[in-house]
């Protein structure tokens, strides 16, 4: 995910959360101690728990939404606390696909999916960490891989995920705090106003994440260090600071600008390393951009707006609206209808 939207992400998880309050009173602080066993009892949707995929255990969100009936999907993963991050993103979906203010926001965003996915990881993030719980955590400067790795062994019962977005929320300039494994392999990424590397992808011969690796327990910082994009490139120069969550998990943020743990550092713009990139054109927004990253589905490559092969699939099937006019997905037409639901 590009953190193409990250102040009206997080203005619309606001707006989510406030509704969650009017319709259930005090809901917000039962979400935050235990997601399912809250959910589970409301009566407008449905939970269901569903064995994990193979393979998915280095997943963020492990679920989907179905709009009709209105039902959250989470997979039944070993950690307690992903369960509770994957609820809390699928009810965003619920939330903006059921409340016409929140939808009507989605839609005047140039990449409307992509949107309502950053304001779910958004809302999950506020939800099980309030920022008025965890005012004096941090330096006013922002984050550093430490401040990340307290808040989950510490401060709170997020997912590592979770504090991630968090972590990347406060960052005071353009970077992104990135969940690693033990060798070095990107589990999850949260960007603000960068382009982050790709899951899966193997950021262990970075300056930064190769210092760290070499250490037992501790973790390592750099002034000099870049994302490791597939294709061979490079980003700009940037600044590091990395730091294990446990034996098995590494915490990193890289930053352009205002690095906290520098007392001074200045953005390094165009020190990007070249590779073997291919140019691609976009399905969805018919931009020309050079490939380097792919999506972990499709395999198509990403453009800068984050949209790959999923979203022209997706765009295949929706219909258009003959009352508002709005082209939506199929789960928003009664059979046999010209008008969305809303409409009809």
């Amino acid at each position: 995910m590009r953190g193409r939207y990250p102040s009206e992400a997080q203005a619309q998880a606001r707006s989510m959360i406030a509704i969650v309050d009017d319709l259930h009173p005090g809901a917000v602080n039962r979400l935050r101690s235990d997601p399912l066993a809250e959910l589970m009892s409301w009566g407008e949707l449905t939970v269901n728990v569903v064995a994990e995929t193979p393979g998915a255990e280095g997943c963020s969100v492990a679920g989907s939404y179905l709009h009709d009936p209105p039902t959250l999907v989470v997979a039944s993963s070993k950690s307690y606390r992903r369960r509770g991050f994957t609820a809390l993103h699928e009810l965003g979906h619920h939330l903006q696909q059921t409340d016409l203010d929140l939808g009507s926001k989605i839609f005047q965003h140039h990449d409307p999916e992509r949107f309502e996915e950053e304001a779910c990881d958004a809302f999950a993030a506020q939800v099980l960490l309030p920022d008025a719980d965890l005012e004096g955590k941090i330096d006013r400067r922002g984050p550093v891989a430490q401040d990340v790795v307290d808040l989950f062994a510490e401060h709170s019962s997020a997912s590592r995920e979770a504090c991630c977005v968090w972590g990347a929320r406060h960052l005071r300039g353009s970077g992104v705090v990135i969940l690693l494994d033990r060798v070095g392999t990107v589990l999850f990424a949260a960007p603000r106003s960068c382009i982050p590397p790709g899951k899966g992808s193997d950021q262990s011969g970075t300056p930064l994440i190769a210092a760290a690796l070499r250490t037992s327990g501790t973790g390592a910082s750099s002034d000099d260090t870049h994302i490791q994009y597939r294709d061979g490139r490079t980003s700009d120069s940037l600044y590091g600071d990395a730091r294990w969550l446990d034996d098995e998990y590494l915490v990193a943020i890289l930053v352009t600008d205002n690095a906290a743990w520098r007392p001074l550092a200045l953005p390094r713009p165009d020190t990007a390393r070249g590779g073997s990139a291919r140019w691609w054109t976009c399905e969805t927004c018919e931009n020309t951009f050079p490939a380097t990253d792919r999506c972990d589905r499709c395999h198509d490559p990403r453009c800068p707006d984050g949209h790959c092969g999923c979203d022209a699939a997706r765009a295949a099937k929706d219909r258009l609206c003959t009352a508002c006019f709005l082209t939506l997905h199929p789960s928003r037409f009664d059979a046999g209808s010209d008008t969305c639901k809303e409409c009809s």
